[in-house]
């Protein structure tokens, strides 16, 4: 019995119906798996295993040897649409085969040949493990959130997800609309946007926990990260309806889901869309609310600010308060004293847990990992570890 083949297309509308049809001709290879609107869509489908050729529009300008590189990595090979004129840097950017896109059964015969150098369906799962069965009941999505000035939200929820990730499966979720850097810090690759991948199906129905997972880039053994927006001016992509069905996805995807989003202007909305939206979105529906602000005077300042605002526009769920990079040198002699004399001023009732400023902090970055993972031990990472083994029976 004969192997088939998953594909997915991308192409120009004039030329998508002729090739689907020539495709659906050779049933016994070829199976159409999915049309995609992007090149972000095609390596959505190459990561997920669902297929293992695609025929993609030469004339895209994001098809570049990266994202060429990329798809072959899922173990897909790709077989380009374009003239003659564009077969040379086409075979140079890595792809299977060039064909003309006006004629099907040259673009078929791409594919059959194809066939016999991609690895087969049962062998994807050798690049991208297979994602956990959803949780038996709705998961914990903790929120990362905190003043402006970077205090080191990215760090510590790119922490505490790999801490996570040791008891239960966990996806890390960059929401930051600003400043979208977690796939930099570690390392992962950023030819697609997963955030953008989500929001863009949650605009045509509901989500489901394999859009989720399709989405998300594996990790490690446990963690699997929702990748942010490729640039940040993008972030009209993430309307606040498409952030509040992926966080209900979310839910339904992994045990734990720590969502990642930029510190807000702390203004009254405007009408019309904003940058606020995703995270406004996500703060109205976590599970818990981890608050980030730096340990020296201005960034306590900052987040006196901050509490003012959440005193008046949150929503009632449990918060944990970190001080991020807290030193003598920025807080002085008795930090933890003067800290608590000064949050104790705005927030008198809010219990905090302390982070010191380590620069294995700065080494584990410059090596691409996260606190919490093998050969990161600094103190800033036992602290950590320390805060969130307190509050994890409570998630």
């Amino acid at each position: 019995m004969s192997t088939v083949h998953g594909v997915v297309i991308l192409a120009e509308q004039r030329y998508e119906a002729p090739l689907i049809q020539a495709i659906q001709r050779h049933g016994e290879t070829l199976a159409i798996v999915r049309r995609c609107a992007d090149l972000a869509e095609v390596i959505a489908a190459g990561r997920a295993g669902v297929a293992d050729l695609a025929v993609i529009d030469g004339s895209d300008p994001d098809l570049t040897a990266e994202a060429v590189d990329a798809l072959r990595s899922c173990g897909m090979a790709v077989v380009a649409l374009g003239s003659h004129a564009l077969r040379a840097r086409l075979v140079s950017l890595g792809v299977a085969s060039v064909a003309a896109p006006g004629s099907p059964e040259q673009v078929v015969n791409s594919l059959i040949a194809a066939t016999r150098n991609v690895r087969l369906h049962a062998s994807i799962a050798d690049v991208q493990p297979p994602p956990p069965p959803p949780p038996s009941s709705p998961g914990t999505v903790i929120a990362v959130w905190g003043t402006s000035g970077a205090p080191g939200r990215t760090t510590l929820a790119a922490g505490i997800a790999t801490i996570l990730a040791r008891t239960a499966p966990t996806l890390l979720v960059d929401a930051d609309t600003a400043n979208p850097t977690i796939a930099h810090l570690l390392g992962v690759p950023v030819q697609a946007s997963g955030l953008s991948i989500l929001a863009r199906t949650a605009s045509r129905g509901p989500l489901t926990p394999q859009d989720v997972q399709s989405a998300a880039v594996q990790r490690s053994e446990g963690l699997r990260v929702i990748t942010g927006l490729v640039t940040a001016h993008r972030w009209r992509e993430v309307s606040r309806p498409s952030i509040e069905s992926i966080i209900g996805a979310l839910r339904l995807s992994a045990r734990y889901s720590v969502v990642d989003i930029a510190s807000t202007s702390l203004e009254k909305s405007s009408r019309g869309a904003s940058r606020d939206d995703a995270a406004l979105g996500v703060l109205e529906r976590v599970d818990r609310l981890v608050i980030v602000a730096r340990g020296d005077i201005v960034g306590i300042n900052r987040l006196s600010f901050l509490a003012s605002w959440w005193a008046e526009h949150g929503v009632d769920c449990p918060i944990t308060l970190l001080v991020n990079r807290v030193s003598t040198d920025a807080i002085g002699a008795r930090p933890v004293a003067s800290l608590q004399d000064a949050i104790g001023a705005f927030m008198p009732d809010q219990v905090f847990h302390v982070v010191s400023e380590d620069a294995g902090v700065q080494r584990a970055a410059l090596r691409g990992k996260a606190l919490g993972e093998s050969g990161t031990h600094c103190k800033a990472s036992d602290e950590l570890e320390a805060i969130v083994a307190q509050w994890m029976p409570t998630l």
